[in-house]
Order: structure tokens, then C-alpha cells, then sequence
């Protein structure tokens, strides 16, 4: 069992505002020692401010190639495309020259375009200086959701892959692709949002729960001291 380790801020604004300057803070670090640097992004609604805040730091963006937690199975112009958030929040002023790896595909379904994105992303998913995840209110992170019969097999640390396809059938999108545990445990650091009451009372709830039931303690465990998760109401 992990014990959460939960940073408490005043306002959303200034865990975005921190939040962005410990990404930046990474990103800069690997670029110094390796030349390059790695970010793993979420979407939603809860990391656009981040997203605003470190599109304008002072980075070597072109030395950094972002790419995707998990995206919903629509096209990057979908308002409900992760993909699409990124680009309009983060990829603009300095961080414009950053490279961009989508998850989704022309391909019918995210099955059909795995093996084409596990090629894709192998080549960073053991290199990340960042991985940024939220958490829904049931629980869930990246695409890791509870009542998922595959939930096990795509978040657990012997999955061969960097990326799986998800069927979600309780989502409004149930079609969605996903990294995999085996990538998500390999991150050299990673940060979580999570805002309001609602989400400390799942966090907390997680600490001893099945993972079954509260997919984000797979994150907590196999992350450990490396997760940090920061909160506001």
C-alpha cells in the first residue's frame, strides 16, 4: 500500500502555476543531461490552465517531443479530443516547436491502429521526464477504467506494450486508446491534478482499495514517490 502524498493549494490557479514550473523544471533537467526531453499529457479540463502557464517558458521546445496519456477515439477537431486541447493550450507560443506523437489514427477503431502507435511510442516511453495524469470521479486515470474486464491486463506492469486500446462502455466515448502500465511505471517523474472535494475523497479512498475498483491506485503503486499529486478545491 502507498500512502498518499497530497500537496495542498490555495487555488487551482497556483497548483497550475506550480504544477507548470515542476514540468518545465524536468523538461529543462533532461535537455541539460540527454539532449532531449519527454512530456506525457492528459486531457481534460483540468490541466488547460498548466497548459497555458508552461506554454511560455523559456525551454528548448524543439528538443521535446509531447505525447498522449490516452486519447478518445474522435478526430484531433472533435471538441472531446485530447489531441485537439494540447494543441490549442500547450503547443502555441514557445512550446509551438515542440513535436507532437497523436495516439488516434485514420484507422476505424484504436485495435486496428495499435500496433501502428506502440511503434510510434516505444521510443519515448522509456524516456519520460514527465507524465502529467488527472483522475475522474470514478477513479479513473489515463484510461484505466473500473467495470473494464481488461483493466488488469492494460495497467499492470508486465503489459508488453506502451499502448492498448480501451472500450469504456459507461464513458460518452467509449472508444479510446491508452498507455499502458508498463509505460506509465517507467516515468522518471509524474504529477497529478486533481481538483475539489470530490477528488480528495477518491484519493483517499484509494489508498486501500482494490485497484479493480479505484484504477488509479495501479498509478499510486507503481508510481510510489515519483507521483506527486496536487490539490485545490
Amino acid at each position: 500500500m502507498t500512502a498518499l502524498q497530497l500537496t495542498e493549494f490555495a487555488t487551482r490557479e497556483a497548483a497550475s502555476q506550480q504544477a507548470a514550473e515542476i514540468v518545465a523544471g524536468a523538461l529543462g533537467g533532461d535537455i541539460m543531461s540527454t539532449g532531449r526531453a519527454v512530456l506525457m499529457v492528459s486531457g481534460g479540463s483540468t490541466p488547460t490552465a498548466m497548459f497555458e502557464a508552461l506554454s511560455a517558458y523559456d525551454l528548448a521546445w524543439h528538443k521535446v517531443t509531447v505525447g498522449l496519456v490516452d486519447e478518445r477515439w474522435v478526430a484531433p477537431e472533435h471538441p472531446a479530443s485530447n489531441e485537439g486541447l494540447v494543441r490549442r493550450h500547450l503547443l502555441k507560443h514557445r512550446a509551438g516547436a515542440a513535436g507532437l506523437i497523436p495516439l488516434k489514427t485514420s484507422d476505424d477503431d484504436p485495435w486496428q491502429a495499435r500496433q501502428d502507435r506502440d511503434s510510434a511510442y516505444a521510443p519515448h516511453c522509456g524516456a519520460l521526464s514527465m507524465l502529467v495524469l488527472g483522475m475522474g470521479a470514478d477513479g479513473h486515470t489515463a484510461s484505466w477504467f473500473p467495470g473494464d474486464p481488461d483493466l488488469a491486463e492494460v495497467a499492470g506492469a508486465s503489459n508488453p506494450g506502451c499502448v492498448a486500446g480501451v472500450h469504456a462502455p459507461l464513458a460518452a466515448i467509449p472508444q479510446r486508446m491508452t498507455l499502458t502500465g508498463s509505460a506509465v511505471f517507467r516515468a522518471r517523474r509524474a504529477l497529478m491534478l486533481a481538483f475539489g472535494d470530490d477528488k480528495r475523497d477518491v484519493l483517499q479512498a484509494a489508498v486501500t482499495a482494490d485497484p479493480l475498483t479505484y484504477p488509479v491506485r495501479y498509478a499510486m503503486d507503481g508510481l510510489r514517490d515519483r507521483l506527486s499529486i496536487y490539490w485545490a478545491a
